[in-house]
């Protein structure tokens, strides 16, 4: 019944149509990216609303959306009435208004916006999630939602997939509940990515409307390496950026034309991305503060602050209130532990400089010949640590800092040319005739930035953490390098841009598209010795090398490498019969593939000997048929009464199984 879900769009889009943005030349992506968000609104309600009673199943959930399905047809029925519009009426609308703006477009940008989104939309159905922070939390989670019945914390050794923002896996939980797959959990990512260049185009037309302005800051969107590539994952960062630029763009056209609606939608976007991720608040925080101080200097808007204030307040404890709740009956805080590590020393001023240029030179590595490049690179960045009289890895500013070269890997891939754009559209923004709304829009975007490298510390894993500021930037970057005078640097532009963006979207190292063992055994050597690149594809890094998604097991996907082994611990623990299975992980165990592997009917999975605050919800009750330790127990253990011995071990994992 996943069928329900994009039922429920269509129908909730063609509702908004009509109820809000009938007549308007940019209804439909209007439209749409409101019924997203009022989807997005349900799920999250929905699933807190159900778990109280633990009914967070299949029947369950197939019922609620039944039921907002049937409530959108009525509704539909009677707006279509009062409107006296037909549903092909509106459909001719649609298309209609959609072959103009891609007339706006351009053939270049509509090529590469449509081969990026194709591309990338075969990986996310066709492969099976396998990224490594999904299998360690993300999606580790719905395994025991489910087979619990509400969304409560649960004894784990991984804190992070109790402590982390829970929204992403909520609608993950519903696809899953709705088709019993896997198969649309990455399709979130990639819609909230065609989402986000909707909102770019609206926040284009609102900043300049200049055609050539448009079409350099959707390719900009659309290419940047690790956009490309988280948007065929499980993680949550095209998620939270979602609502990030929601919330830029619905304060912006509150502020222009001051109707409801976009506070309503605001207050919606603010409390869903709070629901999504943390770094949420860095980059909204200028964009609150424009609205606040908006609306606080007209007396005539007074009553609509009151409105957004207790609005928001209202909302965002009605869906982040129970996550919280619950984080806090563990932790003693709302937002748990794990992410302590991550803070900036906030209390040298020189440390924040040291963090800004860190972040910005993460996205400035490349390969060389000799490494050349990032050498002088390094060197600028230590001699600028000298001037400012902190080290490099001074404590408190973040992990040891290293220049990338280039990587395919949704976690650790950066933004080369972006960032250099960035960076050269500064000094061009003094020369660019910019609206004043754009100069704000350009200040706030930016300052977002710095706010987050202010209190962020620099991580090696960062890229996908600066995605909301690429994406927030990029209508500032259309205008800048689309108001250039020489015609031919915007399509130049789209087009190298859409030409690096190519290899990340067919060659990701955990789900390519077309094998990356052929491109490293075949291609990679000649053109590493050709240009003295020095990289060494060795032992430590032959995760490179992976077969096409097209032709490789659902398991293979998942395991790699340790296919064999993950197959043979499955057999040995199905030989002998066990229903019940205990897990003593290490934090950073894959939890996601050891459950993928071993599911079976009536197989009830739970953590053991948990060593962290969440001991506390551990299963009294539970009596394991087998333990899976990935802690070396020794040859006997005990649990809960019951000695169990090793019966069956590979490298880093141990079965135990109870002797009587």
């Amino acid at each position: 019944m996943i069928f329900l879900i994009p039922l429920a769009i269509w129908l909730g889009t063609a509702n908004c149509f009509l109820a809000f943005y009938n007549g308007s030349p940019q209804a439909f992506r209007r439209s749409l990216l409101t019924a997203a968000i009022g989807i997005f609104f349900f799920i999250a309600a929905s699933t807190e609303m159900l778990s109280p009673a633990n009914f967070v199943n299949a029947t369950s959930v197939k019922t609620a959306w039944t039921i907002l399905n049937i409530a959108l047809m009525l509704l539909f029925r009677r707006l279509s009435k009062r409107e006296n519009i037909s549903m092909p009426d509106i459909l001719k609308g649609w298309l209609s208004s959609g072959r103009a703006f891609f007339r706006e477009t351009g053939s270049l940008t509509n090529v590469v916006l449509f081969s990026i989104s194709a591309l990338t939309f075969i990986v996310a159905v066709v492969a099976t999630p396998n990224n490594m922070d999904s299998m360690a939390y993300h999606l580790s989670r719905l395994g025991y939602w489910i087979q619990n019945g509400n969304v409560n914390h649960y004894a784990s050794h991984i804190e992070r997939s109790i402590s982390f923002s829970p929204f992403s896996e909520y609608v993950h939980l519903h696809s899953f509940l709705l088709s019993n797959s896997e198969r649309a959990f990455q399709l979130l990512q990639w819609g909230c990515l065609v989402g986000l260049l909707m909102y770019i185009s609206l926040l284009v037309e609102m900043l300049s409307g200049s055609r050539s302005a448009m079409r350099v800051a959707l390719c900009f969107g659309v290419t940047l390496p690790i956009v490309v590539l988280e948007s065929m994952t499980t993680q949550n960062d095209i998620v939270v950026a979602f609502f990030i630029v929601a919330c830029a763009f619905h304060t912006f056209d509150y502020v222009r034309q001051t109707n409801k609606i976009s506070l309503i939608l605001l207050v919606s976007a603010a409390a869903l991305g709070m629901m999504t991720k943390g770094t949420f608040v860095f980059y909204v925080l200028p964009f609150a503060a424009y609205i606040f101080f908006f609306m606080i200097a007209k007396p005539l808007q007074w009553k609509p602050l009151a409105f957004l204030i207790g609005g928001a307040v209202a909302i965002m404890l009605l869906l982040n209130g129970p996550f919280w709740y619950r984080t806090y009956q563990i932790y003693e805080t709302p937002i748990g532990r794990m992410s302590n590590g991550n803070k900036n020393d906030v209390s040298n001023p020189a440390n924040l400089l040291s963090s800004t240029t860190k972040h910005v030179f993460l996205h400035l590595g490349f390969v060389s010949p000799g490494d050349r490049y990032n050498k002088f690179m390094l060197n600028k960045l230590d001699r600028f640590h000298e001037v400012i009289g902190i080290p490099l890895n001074a404590p408190g500013t973040g992990m040891i800092f290293k220049m990338n070269k280039l990587n395919f890997n949704e976690d650790f891939a950066h933004n080369f040319l972006a960032m250099w754009l960035v960076i050269f559209s500064l000094p061009l923004l003094f020369f660019t005739k910019l609206s004043k709304t754009a100069r704000w829009y350009a200040a706030f975007s930016f300052v977002s930035f710095l706010l987050f490298c202010f209190f962020i510390g620099y991580q090696i894993y960062g890229s996908r953490l600066h995605i909301p500021f690429f994406l927030l930037i990029a209508p500032i970057i259309g205008i800048v390098y689309g108001s250039l005078k020489i015609r031919a640097i915007p399509v130049l532009l789209c087009l190298i841009l859409w030409i690096f963006a190519l290899p990340f979207a067919v060659l990701s190292t955990s789900h390519p598209l077309l094998s990356t063992k052929w491109f490293f055994e075949e291609i990679f050597p000649k053109v590493n010795t050709a240009f003295n690149l020095n990289i060494n594809i060795g032992k430590a890094n032959m995760n490179l090398k992976q077969p096409s998604i097209l032709f490789s097991k659902p398991e293979k996907v998942v395991w790699g490498d340790y296919t064999d082994q993950a197959e043979k611990m499955r057999f040995y623990v199905d030989s002998i019969g066990a229903k019940n299975i205990g897990f003593d992980f290490l934090e950073s165990s894959l939890d996601y593939a050891y459950q993928y592997i071993l599911r079976a009917p009536d197989r009830h999975f739970e953590h053991i000997k948990v060593r962290n605050p969440s001991h506390i919800l551990e299963n009294k009750t539970f009596r394991p048929d087998c333990i899976i330790a990935e802690h070396f127990e020794g040859n006997h253990m005990t649990y809960h009464g019951r000695t169990y011995v090793k019966k069956w071990s590979v490298t880093g994992t141990f079965i135990y199984v109870p002797v009587n």
